[in-house]
């Protein structure tokens, strides 16, 4: 027979809540598969601008560099790039007969970027230091030479600034170092200047060769600025040395990018078979719905498959229209969700095509169960569902044990190798997701066989809580699913926001004990010995920290206002006891060190008093001595500050006063972070699919409740008629909702940390530092579930109620 194909799309009209559920369904399917493609792009994008954080922006282009040229070369070399210097050898450049250790240098722009503390405009400008070690003034001119100074400007010195951070080791001077092996740079105005300098610097000769540009945005980018780079450096044909630090860059993004690829395609197959299962019970209800029509059109002669066919005439429309949804949600929700908002060419057309093909499965999914209910209804009878027989709660805790026994062995894969980036092992991500799906499966079997004898309980002295029971065992199905996608909701959103929480403050602990504070840098011995006062500015941030070969000279007085510690009180009450009384000094044994009396070289004999399982700085192994126990300070390896303070708020602090330092570390930049990263962004990821899940969970709650509104309408009406009290029925209702979103979220927050507590220390992309991760602080994000929980409890226990309040008696009779 002929269907009527005009009037289907118009029909769906006649059921919104359908229409509304269809166009969601295919909307959260839409919006996972495209949000997948999208993630797995920016974050390839993401590690990219990571990279180019920790490079210097005149060394994102590939670069040239030479030393030992004469230097006439070297300026002809220099000219041939964008922005080439030239360096002279050090010598002794003399301008009042005070000669002392120099270089002379010149770079485009330079002058521009440089503080003039006395003078200014075209001659040499002497740094600070040599202008006061030599007695140069303004006017002075240097000896053989008819080069003027006509400017002193203050020295450069670490963290320099962005433009001169590829030559920092040229420019920037190490005081403590010896003579003659680093200084300062007197800049000439021009390149030609250079050849007016005395003869003992026209041999041995520095050039660098940088290449300013714009800082590459994608991978594809940054492949094309390589390539291009490079060819053009080889067109040059200079015989210099080449620096591509792009390409490791571009490596190591591309590699983040596939670890966050793999590891997302089993969480998405699965949302993806969540959300086709989810299409399948809307295409159940539809069938209910249309039941009598169905039953003419079959009695007509139309067949099973027919049927099917009409569901997608009346359903395809919205489940496409969902999709495309879906798409635009995750394009503009993209900040929300992901690392970065910059993606690859042709990422959208990717995402699209994922999204038609959700589609057209959907559909599929449409057909195939429109056709099988009318088979199952018109033609045959049903039979018992073998599937529920299987006992799929203990197949998938039996790969929960696997993924374990791999995940405790091999954590994520990743080799015992500093800067490598994990692998992200499908175990790393499955088993604690596996736990929660075991769970959600153990707690829906048993929730089924509970309300399958729940004809048992009389609970009539309290009727509101008899009633809600009933109701559920009533139900069971549509019961069953929700907390089954509830638990699933809450699980996958607490695992993924404890790993990706638990990889931020790994990172920020590791960092914090590989430098000991949040900034050093490195001062001489005056310091430790009295002669150079610190600053007042630094007090109470601020500690002096001897080091020598596996030991640390501390101040008990301070320490514990720089360092990063987790119980300062401890460490203070621990280190204030180490008083020397004899030849040996007392301290503190770190880790695994040696319980033994030892010899440092530098401090007198060492006798450990007592012990802690880590140090900053020292790890896990090592001696900690306090500074009144070493007599004599000169014989200390190296002397440092350690502060509290951001990096660039110690160095000028220490600029100020004119104290000299070297060897600077910050704790926001001495570890590579994308190895975290990646975890990181990995299982945010898996946190946003929760997020979807639970709105899955919450429309399936509310679609539960509206589909059975005339059944309610009319047990409602009866109750109140027969002397319940309104408070009484509304209260029922919320027990009833009330008790199946606590169990999916008690469930699934207990699953969740069990499992993430066990994982996350195993979860960790740099094994060879402590501490290991550990679980966050999760009551924050439980309160917010349990909150939004309550929400959907009292809206579902409102939609219950409105088909009572406004039922009419004999309307619902009839």
């Amino acid at each position: 027979m002929q269907l009527p194909w005009r009037a289907a799309p118009r029909a769906a009209l006649s059921s919104p809540l359908t229409l509304l559920v269809s166009i969601a369904t295919t909307l959260l399917l839409g919006f996972v598969v495209a949000a997948a493609a999208l993630h797995s792009s920016s974050a390839g994008s993401a590690a990219l601008a990571y990279q180019q954080s920790r490079m210097c922006e005149h060394s994102v282009h590939p670069s040239l560099d030479g030393e030992g040229l004469p230097l006439s070369t070297a300026v002809s070399m220099a000219a041939r790039s964008d922005l080439g210097a030239a360096y002279s050898r050090i010598g002794r450049p003399d301008f009042n007969g005070i000669a002392t250790y120099g270089r002379f240098g010149y770079r485009p722009d330079a002058l521009s970027h440089l503080t003039v503390v006395q003078g200014g405009g075209t001659g040499l400008w002497v740094p600070r230091t040599i202008a006061t070690a030599a007695r140069v003034e303004v006017g002075d001119r240097l000896t053989g030479s008819p080069l003027v100074v006509s400017a002193i400007y203050a020295d450069l010195a670490q963290p320099v600034s962005g433009w001169w951070c590829s030559e920092a080791k040229t420019v920037v001077p190490n005081p403590l170092g010896g003579d003659g092996a680093s200084t300062s740079v007197i800049w000439v105005a021009s390149a030609s200047d250079l050849a007016s300098l005395p003869p003992e610097f026209s041999s041995d000769a520095t050039v660098s060769l940088r290449f300013p540009t714009e800082p590459p945005v994608t991978l594809a980018d940054a492949e094309a600025l390589r390539d291009a780079g490079n060819a053009r450096l080889a067109a040059l044909g200079l015989p210099l040395t080449r620096t591509d630090l792009l390409s490791s860059a571009i490596t190591a993004a591309r590699t983040s990018e596939r670890n966050v690829s793999s590891a997302l395609l089993p969480l998405v197959i699965i949302s993806v078979l969540v959300g086709l299962a989810g299409v399948g019970t809307v295409t159940v209800q539809w069938a209910q719905r249309r039941h009598s029509e169905l039953r003419l059109l079959w009695v007509r002669g139309a067949s099973p498959l027919a049927l099917g066919l009409r569901a997608v005439l009346e359903l395809g429309l919205p489940l496409v229209a969902g999709g495309v949804l879906g798409l635009v949600a995750a394009r503009l929700l993209l900040p929300l969700y992901a690392p970065g908002v910059a993606l690859a060419p042709g990422t959208l057309w990717v995402a699209l095509g994922l999204v038609l093909g959700v589609v057209l499965l959907s559909l599929a999914v449409t057909v195939l169960v429109a056709s099988w209910r009318a088979h199952r209804t018109f033609q045959r009878r049903a039979r018992a569902r073998r599937l529920a027989l299987v006992p799929w709660e203990l197949v998938v805790a039996l790969l929960a044990v696997l993924a374990w026994v791999r995940l405790s062995s091999n954590g994520l894969g990743t080799s015992l190798k500093a800067g490598s980036l994990p692998r992200v092992d499908m175990a790393a991500l499955a088993f604690p997701l596996l736990v929660v799906l075991a769970a959600a499966l153990l707690a829906t079997r048993l929730l089924r066989w509970s309300l399958g004898w729940s004809h048992r309980v009389r609970w009539w002295r309290v009727p509101a809580a008899q009633l809600a029971l009933r109701r559920l065992a009533a139900a069971v199905g549509p019961v069953t699913g929700v907390l089954l996608v509830g638990v699933l909701a809450v699980g996958t959103i607490a695992v993924g926001s404890a790993v990706a929480g638990a990889q931020q403050s790994a990172l920020a602990s590791k960092s914090g004990v590989f430098v000991g504070a949040n900034s050093t840098v490195q001062v001489s011995q005056d310091v430790a010995l009295g002669r150079v006062t610190l600053p007042s500015s630094l007090q109470g941030t601020t500690t002096l920290v001897g080091v020598s070969t596996g030991a640390l000279i501390v101040d008990p007085a301070t320490f514990t206002d720089a360092a990063v510690l987790d119980d300062p009180a401890a460490v203070r009450s621990l280190i204030s006891n180490l008083r020397r009384t004899g030849d040996t000094a007392p301290a503190l044994r770190i880790g695994r060190a040696a319980n033994q009396e030892i010899r440092v070289p530098g401090l007198p004999l060492i006798k450990p008093v007592a012990s802690l399982p880590s140090f900053p700085k020292l790890g896990t192994r090592g001696y900690v001595v306090a500074r009144a126990s070493v007599p004599a300070v000169d014989q200390v390896g190296s002397w440092h500050l350690w502060s509290s303070l951001p990096l660039s708020a110690l160095t000028s602090a220490l600029q100020a006063e004119g104290i000299h330092y070297a060897n600077v570390a910050d704790r926001a930049r001495v570890l590579d972070g994308l190895p975290f990263l990646t975890v990181e962004w990995t299982f945010g990821f898996v946190a946003a699919i929760g997020v979807v899940l639970a709105v899955v969970a919450a429309v399936a709650l509310l679609l539960a409740i509206e589909v059975r509104r005339r059944q309610n309408a009319i047990s409602g009406a009866l109750s109140t008629r027969m002397g319940m009290r309104p408070s009484l029925l509304w209260s029922s209702h919320l027990l009833e909702v009330g008790a199946l979103a606590s169990l999916a979220v008690a469930v699934g927050v207990l699953a969740s940390f069990m499992s993430a507590g066990a994982a996350v220390p195993r979860l960790d992309p740099a094994p060879w530092l402590n501490p290991a991760p550990v679980l966050p602080d999760l009551l924050p994000l439980l309160g917010l579930m349990t909150t939004c929980g309550l929400v959907v409890v009292v809206v579902a226990a409102w939609l219950a109620l409105r088909g009572v309040r406004t039922a009419r008696m004999g309307e619902l009779l009839r």
